[in-house]
């Protein structure tokens, strides 16, 4: 009888993986392909219902068949990469996100493990400003932050200010909802532990962080919907006014923010937003969508196609800075009607379940929160596109694997595959 590491083993590994993921980059990668072997091995099926898997499936299908009639086929292939690999991810995880306490628990990781990016964000904006004396801009410090791309914007370890601004929304999100988690959980126990306290104080930090970052990051996009995600959770937030306060003061400080020092040096002129050069972009992935409508140009064919000079001081542009477009123009109209349906359910089911109160009210939090962060990665998809970090990708599935756990029925697993997990150890975690 083959010998598989228990469930416990594969959860570990993969929150590890998850929560070193910013920092260590594909170093952690070999862990995920560790825990969808093991759990594929394991149960020999996906842990998605009918619907679901066929959905994946025909998302499957289509991706290939767009990569075998792309302009470039090579490239599409290659592309690839940035798709398969997480749905498989994503049918797999269900087995490992259950109890649902381990969402709270992933949740809580990840926006703790994100205050030193934020800080590292923070710093970085400082030293890259003009308002430091001179003999700080000296340091070697400050020429190495100054002698990065992208002027007066902080991006840390993420290749684009665009990308951090991406993550940190996601991260956001989660940490807000988490906040409201704990506050209805104080609220029905009436209790205050001190290891509580020290958890729900790292959260506010981590959370509220993120601001600093976004700010930082100089993305108008991120900018916008971390104001979108603050208000949203003040409207929830009616179990702890210090939460709804501390989320309007967060939208009054990130407005404050932006109206005395700009949004990455670039002012409030309403002329900076409509003369955006994503306009032209737009225009342009339309007409390829005109001219190749039923399977696209080849996923990754958008930046071979892109004419340089076509806009003035853009001469090489990757994507059309709208998720929607790019599916469309590279995969074709009815692989992004397909990827919209099967991402809209999701999403459906999981608001719906939120709207009417089936949930108890410590999973509707958990639950606000992967909504929360899930609509950061909708509406920064709106204006860029960050999958190609492969961080920002992985979180996108993760988030999206936790709302299809928590909307769906959890499939069943044997007590005997996870004897270490006991009702009220995970009721602890």
């Amino acid at each position: 009888m083959q010998a598989f590491p228990s469930l416990s083993f594969c959860w570990q590994l993969f929150r590890f993986s998850l929560v070193s993921l910013p920092y260590l980059y594909f170093a952690v990668f070999p862990g995920f392909f560790v825990v969808m072997g093991q759990l594929l091995a394991k149960f020999r099926r996906t842990a998605l219902e009918p619907i679901t898997g066929y959905l994946v499936l025909a998302i499957t299908g289509f991706l290939l068949l767009s990569s075998l009639a792309a302009a470039n086929r090579e490239e599409a292939l290659l592309q690839l990469a940035n798709f398969l690999p997480y749905l498989l991810l994503f049918s797999l995880l269900p087995y490992l996100l259950q109890p649902l306490t381990r969402l709270g628990q992933l949740a809580t990781d990840v926006v703790i493990a994100t205050i030193p990016i934020n800080l590292l964000a923070l710093l970085e904006y400082v030293l890259r400003s003009e308002f430091i004396p001179r003999w700080v801009r000296r340091l070697p410090l400050a020429r190495w932050y100054r002698s990065r791309p992208h002027v007066g914007r902080a991006m840390v370890m993420f290749g684009h200010p665009n990308a951090l601004a991406g993550y940190l929304v996601l991260i956001l999100g989660l940490g807000l909802g988490l906040l409201l988690y704990h506050a209805q959980q104080q609220s029905v126990l009436k209790t205050d532990g001190r290891g509580d306290r020290l958890r729900r104080t790292l959260l506010y930090i981590g959370t509220f962080a993120c601001l600093l970052g976004i700010f930082s990051s100089g993305s108008r996009n991120g900018l916008l919907v971390a104001l979108s995600q603050l208000l949203l959770v003040c409207l929830f937030a009616k179990p702890s006014r210090k939460l709804a306060i501390a989320g309007l003061m967060g939208v009054v400080g990130l407005i404050a923010g932006a109206a005395l020092l700009g949004i990455g040096r670039r002012s409030l002129d309403p002329a900076a937003w409509t003369n955006d050069p994503r306009i032209e972009v737009w225009r342009f992935a339309g007409e390829l969508i005109q001219q190749r409508p039923w399977l696209g140009w080849g996923l990754g064919n958008f930046k071979l196609l892109y004419p340089p000079g076509l806009i003035p001081d853009y001469e090489y542009i990757a994507h059309p800075h709208n998720v929607w477009l790019l599916l469309a123009a590279e995969a074709g109209l009815p692989m992004m009607m397909l990827f919209t349906l099967f991402v809209g359910r999701i999403c459906y089911r999981a608001v719906r379940r939120l709207i009417t109160g089936s949930l108890p009210s410590s999973e509707s939090a958990i639950l606000l929160a992967y909504l929360l962060s899930f609509w950061g990665c909708l509406a920064f998809a709106l204006f860029d596109v960050t999958f190609y970090d492969a961080r920002i990708n992985a979180m996108h599935w993760v988030v999206l694997a936790g709302l299809y756990t928590l909307v769906e029925a959890a499939p069943q697993i044997p007590q005997s595959d996870n004897p270490t997990e006991q009702p009220d150890a995970a009721q602890r975690s």
